[in-house]
């Protein structure tokens, strides 16, 4: 009989109240969405999985390193000294010349009776005048022909080479080093190819085999 009472008060209850108890079921079933929501968005969301005291070192830059190339001192080269101009001295003192060098332009050759180049200069002098060498040298030969008769070379280095013809009694041998003056023999007519110009010393010169112009070598007083 009593559960029967309680069972109607129940039934009661619920009857009066099942607005506010529908509401407080929605509640919390909205609850408990919202619960579910944010617990699923808290797993879904990146985290950093970096641990607060990891130091994080920058990127390593794989480039190679290159050594910087030192600079090239500056070296200064010594400029090489002017060579000291050769200058011959006359070949025979005092003497003049009666026939001059030139190679265009003919001279008439008294002796051969006919129009040549000459080349060479002509130094006239007394027979036995001294002939000398015009400038230091070795002597690189000693001959005699009959058109040019006694003729001495003398190499003065670096393909430069100075002859003396129409001479006598030369005074010095193949091999012989000489100063500049040093005699080398007389002034003859041993040239038979300018034996009508008298004594005199047929000189000239050459650069590497190639005849030259001797006033190039010599002094002004003597040109």
């Amino acid at each position: 009989m009593q559960k029967k009472l309680n069972l109607q008060k129940l039934k009661t209850f619920f009857k009066k109240n099942m607005y506010f108890i529908i509401m407080g079921v929605s509640v919390l079933a909205i609850g408990a969405m919202i619960t579910v929501a944010v617990v699923a968005s808290d797993k879904k969301a990146p985290t950093d999985s970096t641990p607060s005291d990891t130091i994080v070192l920058p990127p390593v830059d794989d480039t190679p390193v290159v050594d910087p190339v030192p600079d090239t001192p500056v070296v200064d080269t010594p400029e090489e000294p002017t060579p000291t101009p050769i200058v011959f001295i006359s070949p025979v003192a005092q003497g003049s010349i009666i026939k001059d060098y030139t190679m265009d332009t003919l001279v008439y050759s008294s002796t051969l009776k006919q129009y040549q180049v000459h080349n060479g200069i002509d130094f006239a002098g007394e027979e036995g005048a001294v002939a000398v060498a015009v400038y230091a040298g070795t002597v690189e030969s000693v001959t005699y022909d009959a058109l040019n008769g006694t003729v001495i070379k003398i190499n003065h280095g670096n393909g430069l080479v100075s002859e003396y013809s129409s001479l006598s009694d030369p005074t010095v041998s193949v091999g012989q080093v000489v100063a500049q003056g040093t005699t080398l023999g007389l002034l003859s007519t041993s040239a038979t190819s300018e034996m009508n110009d008298g004594a005199h010393l047929h000189f000239s010169v050459s650069e590497n085999g190639q005849i030259v112009s001797p006033h190039g070598y010599l002094a002004d007083g003597n040109k």
